[in-house]
Formats: structure tokens, C-alpha cells, sequence
């Protein structure tokens, strides 16, 4: 009877809507949106707004993931040093929404200075939740209508940013990352983002209405993230909104353990030199040199005092001109380094085919 029901109310639609959209995908909408179609004329809607409406993930799960804390805790100790802190009041954050099975408190926002890996640990919680991981970049933007999308009445109209990432994460249930709100701007004529988000970020998140589509949209399982440099900028309205934590620069001492055991292991096998074969020969025909490219102790201390910055940002690329100059220093005069000294560094930064 239930089904009779429905397909009925697929019949009401009109011609063109009925013919483009599925009866199992009419099905999978929201009662409101199926009003909003039946009551629609075909003639008033655009090609690219129904195009639009399709690619939203209605047939998608809208369960909320089952979080695996241990697996969590093991992929978050995997991808930062130290930090612990920090990933306590993720773990509990995780954990609570385990237990009540929706999404839990205000929205984390990570505050620290550039390098300290603010964006990998949202990408982290993300993948330890198990949901899709979307970045809005926010630097710069001055306009609301950046996020809250454009009438169909204007030319190029389109949607918001947030409707795009559960296009793109193909998920109602995805975890955005709002990088850097510190430096949006404000603008007379189109309004302020910071009023949009605040509207995003309420409690209640099961009626934000985009401008290109016209309903309301439920946001209420989509986890946000913010992060920013600096909380000086942010109006105190929108930092009552917010879960602060506050991520400190590293120490010399955390910044030597994780080029040791994180980044320069992960580069080696980025760049193939976790076996120097690679070098040797490309097809890995011949097993002459099996060891690794190893970094000497003296040269990690030098690296971290050219690199006196909060975060880690400058260490990598540290480690990746080592790690390049390593391979040109083979193809320039076939020499094959095992090992890097800060002697053997101090040669590798200089000048390599123009001496």
C-alpha cells in the first residue's frame, strides 16, 4: 500500500521531471523536496538546475558511520607525534558521538600557526571515522555568496561551496574542513560569509536553504572542522560557536622525532630510496645496494636549526631537496649516497649541474 503511495506520487510530477527522475530516486528525497518537484513547472526549470539536483547524493547512506576507536587512536598516533592533548579531546569527541549516534557538541576548531598540521589531523579524524574528506578554503573570500550559492535568475548561477562538497564527497555524510576562517573578509553588496556560517555551523542544521536550489537542505549529519592562525580576527559571536583547541608549535625535540620516524621514512619510500636499487636499476633487475637512504643524527640537529619556524612545513622541503639532490647527484656523476652527515648535506644543498 505504502508503495502504491509512492509511485503515485512520482505519477503527479510532470512529464519532464518524471522522465528524468527515477522512481527509486524520487523515493530517496526528502517529503519536502518531492512537494517542491510535484508543484514545480517543467517549463520554469533550467537544464542546469535540474543536472544540479540529480548529482546530489540522494541514494547515498545517510547512516551516520560507525566509529572503531582503537583504529582511530592508532591512525591519529600514526599520522601525529605527540600532540596527546590534542587527540585525547578528539578521541572523546569520537567517542561520545559513538554512543549517542548523531553528530556531538560545537565545532572543533584547531587554532595554531602554520606548519603544526592543523588540515592532516582533520583529514585523519576523517579517515578514522570513516567519512569522505572535503577542504573549503576560506582565505580571501569576502562574499556569501560563495557558500551559500546563486539564484537560478542570474547568468553562470550556481550552487554554494557546501552544497558542492556533498556533490563532490558524494555523501550527506561527509567531514568538511573550513581551512583558515581567520582570513575571510566581509562585503557591502553580497553580505558576510561569517553570517552564513554561522547559520551553518547552529545547532540545528536541517534548515539551511541554498540559493541556486531553492529548499532546505539537512546538514545535520556533516561534522565541520574549522581552523585558523589567529583568534584575533574572529567576531566573539562565531567563537562562541566554536570548540577551540589550540595546537602549540613544536619543540626542537618534537620536530627531530618526527623527521626521524614520520617524515624522512615516508619520503624515502615517496621518492625510492628506501631501497637504493632504485638507483642502481630502475627495473629492480640488479639487488646490489639494498640498503636504505639513512639520515645521520648530525644532520637532522642542522636541518632543525636552518628550520628555527613553529610548524614543519620548511623541514619537509628540507627533506626533499636532500632527497632530490640525492637522485640528480646519481644521474649527474653516477655516485649512489647511502647515508647523509652534515657534511654530505652541506654538499648536497650547493649547486649540483651548474657548480
Amino acid at each position: 500500500m505504502e508503495e502504491n503511495k509512492e509511485l503515485t506520487r512520482h505519477d503527479q510530477l510532470k512529464y519532464r521531471l518524471k522522465r528524468r527522475i527515477s522512481p527509486e530516486l524520487f523515493e530517496a528525497m526528502p517529503i519536502e523536496l518531492q512537494d517542491y518537484l510535484m508543484e514545480l513547472d517543467p517549463a520554469d526549470i533550467k537544464e542546469a538546475y535540474l543536472n544540479t539536483l540529480l548529482k546530489l547524493p540522494w541514494l547515498a547512506d545517510r547512516s551516520i558511520p560507525d566509529v572503531d576507536l582503537p583504529y582511530a587512536k592508532k591512525m591519529l598516533d600514526k599520522t601525529h607525534y605527540a600532540m596527546f592533548d590534542i587527540k585525547e579531546k578528539i578521541l572523546r569527541y569520537m567517542a561520545c558521538q559513538k554512543h549517542l549516534g548523531k553528530n556531538y557538541g560545537a565545532v572543533l576548531l584547531l587554532v595554531g600557526p602554520p606548519g603544526v598540521g592543523k588540515t592532516s589531523i582533520a583529514s585523519s579524524i576523517a579517515k578514522a571515522m570513516g567519512r569522505p574528506f572535503i577542504k573549503i578554503s576560506l582565505a580571501g573570500i569576502s562574499d556569501s555568496l560563495f557558500l551559500r550559492g546563486t539564484q537560478t535568475i542570474f547568468k553562470d548561477a550556481r550552487v554554494g561551496r557546501i552544497v558542492d562538497a556533498l556533490i563532490r564527497g558524494k555523501s550527506f555524510c561527509p567531514l568538511i574542513l573550513l581551512d583558515e576562517i581567520d582570513k575571510m573578509g566581509d562585503s557591502k553588496e553580497h553580505g558576510d560569509p561569517e553570517s552564513v556560517l554561522l547559520d551553518v555551523l547552529d545547532s540545528d542544521r536541517s534548515k539551511f536553504v541554498d540559493n541556486f536550489l531553492g529548499f532546505s537542505m539537512d546538514l545535520s549529519n556533516v561534522i565541520f572542522i574549522a581552523t585558523a592562525n589567529r583568534l584575533e580576527p574572529l567576531s566573539p559571536v562565531l567563537k562562541d560557536r566554536l570548540d577551540i583547541i589550540q595546537l602549540p608549535p613544536y619543540k626542537p625535540v618534537d620536530k627531530k622525532r618526527i623527521v626521524e620516524k614520520h617524515m624522512w621514512p615516508r619520503l624515502t619510500v615517496e621518492y625510492k630510496l628506501d631501497c637504493l636499487d632504485y638507483l642502481v636499476d630502475p627495473l629492480q633487475e640488479t639487488l646490489a645496494h639494498p640498503e636504505a637512504l639513512r639520515l645521520e643524527e648530525d644532520a637532522v640537529d642542522e636541518m632543525i636549526a636552518r628550520c628555527p619556524e613553529e610548524g614543519v612545513r620548511n623541514l619537509e622541503r628540507l627533506c626533499r631537496q636532500l632527497c632530490e639532490s640525492v637522485i640528480g647527484t646519481y644521474y649527474a656523476t653516477g655516485e649512489i649516497i647511502s647515508s647523509i652527515d652534515k657534511p654530505t648535506m652541506d654538499r648536497l644543498l650547493a649547486p649540483i649541474y651548474y657548480k
